[in-house]
């Protein structure tokens, strides 16, 4: 594999490398590092537990893998025909409509590490979204599970809420863009777009104000162009 097949925001250039791998994974910077020996050999975005089912913190290993592990707590109710139901659900406070079916949330590369929280293939929205797994982009969760055995140690650190907002990215997304790189190629995109539909600036017009002669007596002058000496006219703003 290449030394970086992804671009700066996930890379992996691990293979070949000796030493005992450990998993470092930084809940304030949505960041997972990958280590051989002392050596850092890969990098990956995240997405952690949200507020509400928030990531532990601690020392720990990977307890087992699982390559088509499903969830058996998240997941949705489908009917007989496989057409959802309700999505979302936790099998816990969640009773399941009448004549559906539980479907546990698909759940690719999983690997244990405390209880029913692992890391495992998903969705990144750009910020801490879980359960509180540890959501991998497509290509990097296959990569860590094929590098990772049982026994490896996970250290996980940080605060999720101090995590800042990051582009998504994709299941299935190989092309995990900068954000740093993205946001000028969107801009100069924007620019040139709208290039052509530009028009001159024009000179600022004087501000007209109406005028209304006063014509209380009849006259026999004909105002309809120009008002007569001596006449009140009264400016409105």
């Amino acid at each position: 594999m290449a030394e970086n097949p992804l671009s700066s925001r996930a890379w992996w250039k691990g293979d070949g490398v000796a030493g005992k791998p450990k998993i470092v994974i930084n809940l304030s910077t949505q960041r997972v590092q990958y280590f051989k020996g002392k050596e850092l050999v890969g990098v990956s975005p995240i997405s952690s537990g949200r507020e509400s089912h928030g990531t532990v913190t601690g020392s720990y290993s990977i307890l087992d893998k699982d390559i088509d592990h499903r969830s058996s707590l998240f997941g949705s109710y489908i009917d007989k025909e496989g057409n959802l139901v309700q999505g979302d659900v936790d099998t816990r406070t969640d009773p399941a409509p009448p004549g559906t079916t539980y479907l546990g949330a698909n759940m690719r590369y999983f690997m244990r590490i405390v209880g029913g929280i692992g890391m495992h293939e998903g969705y990144l929205p750009g910020y801490p979204a879980s359960h509180g797994c540890i959501r991998l982009p497509t290509k990097m969760a296959a990569i860590f599970f094929k590098e990772t055995p049982p026994g490896t140690p996970v250290q996980i650190t940080g605060e999720s809420s101090l995590a800042a907002t990051e582009s998504e990215i994709p299941i299935g997304e190989d092309n995990i863009m900068d954000v740093a790189s993205a946001e000028p190629k969107r801009a100069a995109k924007k620019s040139k777009v709208a290039a052509p539909e530009s028009k001159p600036a024009t000179k600022a017009q004087p501000t007209v104000r109406r005028a209304i002669v006063d014509a209380t007596k009849p006259s026999f002058f004909n105002w309809s162009r120009r008002p007569p000496r001596g006449s009140t006219i009264f400016l409105n703003e």
